[in-house]
């Protein structure tokens, strides 16, 4: 037997050849897609291990929350809604380590005062009065918004100014050099109930004289040798309490601060006495508030400032003694001549707000805006994002203004930038001046300590949650023509704090300061005016004791502990394990002052991601694998078989001669046995040396699967034809000289010859249509599954990085799968031409030229390649409906264009066997016949 195997396999060489040749592809391709499958899928898994677990486990929140995916202001615009005793039941419970509460209390307004120099600009002594205008215009969003505030007037004469202390208010008067006597620069009245908004109520004037006789008006000392104003910088800042504890064990915040001492755990109200003014009665007393001051500030925020001279009819006005309310109108209004320029950023000012806050002083009733005192402090609504992506403020209930409070928006202006949104969701909480002491204290604050808010540890990067504190709200343009509005920068919150980005915390202070902070008279401190002081807590980050990570251990730890919680509790509870930043964008509807509508992209928190990309990595390495193993079956189970075919005569030949069922089966094997031996060899070489040119790292198993896989694939495949063989009845097996046919249709064109020479043998045809919707199937499966990935975990940060790592197993698995396919159609077809070689010959000889046999080849070919890839692109829909993927809508496009690329490629695989029909050996052929 091993002679007849030796000389069948030396005998037949060119099949042979392409038999082996087609195994080792086979194997090679199966060991390289296996170990890129499986090398993609560790490193997919490893990245999610190593960024599962974010900063905190549990995210408690007030019953009613929303839960899937959280905007980035989910802690910061939430005002309260849990209790102290329910935090206090969250950290008493079992396996919970850390539970740091957050109770947000509002934005705090802090005016930094801004000397301008003007003794460039104001005559020398003996020169005419003259009025100066220093306009005020405010850009934020990147250039896109501009502002005009009201302008600060200064009047500068060389004539003394003298005061005169009146019963209401003290009276200036120009004394000219002949004594007379004129009063100028009357107070402009604000009464209550000014609209702290509107420019001109924002005007101010200063009257300075270069005499050395005069006094200042505003405290009657002499006056200043230098001429100047000051501009009020308004910068709201942002205020949250924590737990100086709970928090230094969650994310290290006491490690955090560069400056000055960390927050202490329990606060103790200092003494306060009240000091006697020049008011008739003592002022509400002080109540000192500890905070963290953030080191940077994050406000796009600039004053552009002009110094401008008015005519001199204006100066003429002032010194002829009209009240101030009668020329403030015209003088807005009138042309001047800039003489100057000045530019001042939020950042540039933001030290003098640290500054300020580290001098704790009590209160007065004069220097208001020099005093870090918190007489007004100010909540918004959440935002509600509608189905088309646009930012809607959620207007609270209750009086939200309270503009009677601002008896003079010109000392301690809320920013104008205010003016900018429609329904602003604000609420307004102040304190009243004529309010009793003996109702409470009004809060100062006194900057203990300055801390980075990047040094605060935020988890991994992949998984850091966009709804943390101290998270960068920086939204850059998500479209081309934002993108280009904006300059290439992100858009970043500014002094309109009730503007569509908002900002992180800028002052921390304890939540026991916080508590004894609401008992001062503060107006609107109710839940449905933004103030819950029942349950100040906005949201408790909670971290499990040995939860966290991937392994169902640490999953269930998480889970039983948010189950307790929301037992004991009755609050919603998210769970933040494999939760990563995804991107949403957000239209930021056009401002008022030149802003034009944007689309910006947002962070928000997905919960779930890591889970999501588990499964699905799993399974596209499940189904890649599953399609290289059913193309590699399908490869060398077609060449084995085409193998075993061309041989059925000699097969005939050697039952007729006595062989019995076994001894043929067993010769089937042994050679199909070589093959695979060969094959293996070849294959595994082959593996080896093409997968680094591919960057494939070929793993040691799967090199080692080449050798055993190539013999049972071509044993496997030579089964169905030995067993065939052992059945075979000796007299059939020998081809017959005549064969009888039937009545049978005559095509009248080349093209329905083609299709009958497809149906006269439909074990073949359907063996080729098998063959090339194999490969088109595994084509348009792994579009499908790439389709559906991409889609369940891109967006979010987790899911980009893991995307980014396992797109290079898709183009191994596309040129892997597709070089299969071609492999086993060129083959079929060859087999198809061979087995027809008489057939073909016949009709050479009756008329028919080479270029008509390649048509008709052609046809044949075109024909099997459509309905195999029609075949295989259907069979690829349904299998992803069948594993529970919901093909995506472009995934029937994928099919669609298979169809049309399958068609194509099994013309293309007809070329080389077109080639074969020239070499014929026509007489030959037709003598046998």
């Amino acid at each position: 037997m091993i002679t007849v195997v030796w000389a069948q396999l030396t005998f037949r060489k060119g099949r042979l050849l392409a038999t082996l040749l087609a195994v080792a592809i086979a194997v090679a391709s199966f060991s390289m897609l296996a170990s890129v499958a499986r090398g993609s899928q560790l490193r997919a898994v490893g990245t999610v291990r190593t960024n599962y677990r974010p900063i905190y486990d549990i995210l408690v929140r007030p019953s009613g929350a929303g839960t899937g995916q959280l905007p980035p202001d989910a802690l910061t615009n939430t005002y309260g809604g849990i209790t102290s005793d329910q935090w206090q039941r969250i950290l008493a419970l079992p396996g919970v380590s850390v539970a740091a509460p957050v109770a947000m209390v509002g934005y705090v307004m802090h005016t930094v005062s801004i000397p301008v120099d003007l003794k460039s600009y104001v005559p020398k002594s003996g020169g005419a009065p003259q009025v100066l205008r220093i306009a005020q215009t405010w850009t934020s969003d990147r250039g896109l918004t501009h502002i005009v505030d009201g302008s600060s007037y200064f009047y500068a004469t060389s004539d003394a100014i003298v005061i005169e202390p009146g019963e209401l208010q003290r009276t200036e008067y120009d004394v000219s050099p002949d004594g007379t006597r004129r009063p100028i620069c009357n107070d402009i009245t604000h009464s209550d109930g000014v609209d702290p908004l509107k420019p001109a109520n924002r005007d101010d004037f200063v009257c300075w004289s270069s005499n050395p006789a005069s006094q200042d008006p505003g405290s009657g000392d002499p006056m200043p040798a230098t001429p100047q104003v000051s501009l009020m910088f308004s910068v709201p800042l942002l205020m949250a309490a924590i737990d100086p504890v709970q928090e230094a064990k969650l994310d290290g915040l006491d490690r955090a601060v560069g400056s000055g001492r960390y927050l202490d755990e329990r606060y103790v109200p200092p003494p306060a006495p009240a000091p006697a003014t020049d008011r008739g009665g003592p002022p509400p007393a002080t109540l000192g508030i500890p905070v963290l001051v953030a080191a940077q500030s994050q406000l796009d925020e600039q004053l552009n400032v002009q110094i401008q001279q008015l005519p001199t009819g204006a100066a003429a006005r002032v010194s002829a003694g009209e009240r101030l309310d009668n020329v403030i109108d015209d003088f807005d209004a009138s042309p001047a001549t800039t003489l100057g320029r000045l530019s001042v950023s939020a950042q540039d000012v933001y030290p003098d707000v640290i500054s300020d806050l580290a001098k704790q002083s009590q209160l007065g009733w004069d220097g208001i805006a020099d005093d870090p005192v918190v007489q007004n402090y100010w909540t918004l609504g959440q935002q509600h994002l509608t189905p088309n992506g646009t930012l809607v403020p959620v207007a609270p209930a209750g009086d939200e203004w309270q503009p009677g409070s601002f008896d003079a928006p010109s000392l301690s202006p809320l920013p104008i930038q205010l003016s900018d949104t429609d329904d602003s969701a604000v609420n307004s909480h102040g304190v009243p001046w004529d309010s009793d002491p003996a109702l409470g204290r009004v809060t100062s604050l006194h900057g203990v300590g300055v801390f980075d808010p990047s040094k605060v540890a935020q988890g991994p990067s992949l998984s850091s949650l966009p709804t943390e504190l101290y998270a960068s709200r920086a939204a850059p343009g998500a479209d081309a023509q934002s993108q280009q509005a904006l300059g290439g920068k992100p858009l970043l919150p500014n002094d309109n704090f009730a503007g569509a980005i908002g900002a992180t915390p800028a002052l921390l202070t304890s939540l026991s300061a916080y508590t004894a902070m609401q008992k001062s008279p503060y107006r609107n401190l109710t839940a449905a005016q933004g103030v819950n002081a029942a349950a100040p807590i906005s949201a408790v980050r909670v971290r499990v004791a040995g939860g966290g990570g991937m392994d169902a251990l640490s999953r269930e730890r998480v889970r039983a502990a948010a189950d307790a919680i929301r037992s004991a509790t009755g609050l919603q509870v998210d769970l933040m394990p494999g939760s990563s930043a995804a991107t949403v964008p957000v239209t930021v509807p056009a401002g008022h002052s030149g802003r034009p509508t944007l689309t910006v992209s947002e962070s928000w928190l997905r919960e779930g991601v890591a889970s999501t990309i588990v499964a699905a990595v799993d399974r596209k390495s499940l189904l890649l694998a599953l399609m290289v193993l059913v193309a590699c079956v399908l490869a060398v189970g077609n060449a084995t078989s085409a193998a075993i075919r061309t041989r059925s005569t000699e097969l005939g030949v050697l039952a007729c001669l006595g062989w019995p069922a076994w001894r043929l089966f067993a010769l089937v094997l042994t050679e199909s046995a070589a093959v695979g031996v060969a094959a293996g060899v070849v294959g595994t070489g082959l593996a080896a040396g093409v997968a680094p040119v591919l960057g494939v790292h070929l793993q040691l198993v799967y090199a080692m699967l080449a050798f055993p896989a190539a013999v049972l694939l071509t044993l496997c495949a030579a089964l169905p034809s030995a067993w065939r063989a052992t059945r075979a009845d000796p007299g059939n097996a020998v081809r017959p000289a005549v064969t009888s046919t039937g009545r049978r249709h005559s095509p009248r064109r080349i093209g329905g010859l083609a299709w009958a020479n497809l149906l006269r043998v439909p074990g073949r045809t359907a063996l080729g249509m098998c063959s090339l919707a194999v490969g088109v199937a595994a084509l348009t499966l792994l579009a499908i599954i790439t389709l559906s990935f991409r889609g369940a975990v891109t967006g979010t940060v987790l899911g980009d990085a893991i995307t980014v790592q396992v797109q290079g197993t898709d183009y191994v698995a596309a040129a892997i799968t597709t070089l299969l396919g071609l492999v086993t159609v060129a083959d079929v077809l060859y087999v198809n031409i061979r087995a027809r070689s008489a057939e073909f010959a016949l009709l050479g000889a009756v008329g028919w030229t080479d270029d008509l046999l390649a048509r008709l080849a052609g046809w044949e070919a075109a024909a099997l390649g459509f309905c195999g890839s029609v075949l295989g692109a259907g069979v690829a829909l349904g299998l992803t409906a069948a594993l529970g993927t919901t093909p995506p809508l472009p995934a029937y496009l994928d099919a669609a264009v298979a169809v049309v690329a399958g068609t194509l490629l099994t013309i293309v695989a007809a070329i080389v066997p077109l080639r074969t029909l020239r070499a014929l050996p026509v007489a030959q052929l037709l003598v046998e016949e």
